[in-house]
């Protein structure tokens, strides 16, 4: 059974996350590892400063 994850990211500058509420945070649903692997490549250089946490789903 392929595995999914709930990716979380929050930004510790406060500056928006998501782009439509323009709120500091923001999960979204992941169903790959390789996305999964290359967001949180992306969020350790954000110049957000984001806080990243990752849920796997059953």
């Amino acid at each position: 059974m392929p595995s999914k994850w709930i990716l979380e990211a929050t930004s510790r500058t406060g500056d928006p996350v998501n782009q439509i509420t323009g709120a500091p945070s923001d999960s979204v649903a992941v169903y790959d590892k390789d996305d999964l692997d290359a967001r949180l490549k992306a969020a350790r250089t954000d110049p957000r400063d984001l806080d990243v946490t990752v849920r796997e789903m059953s």
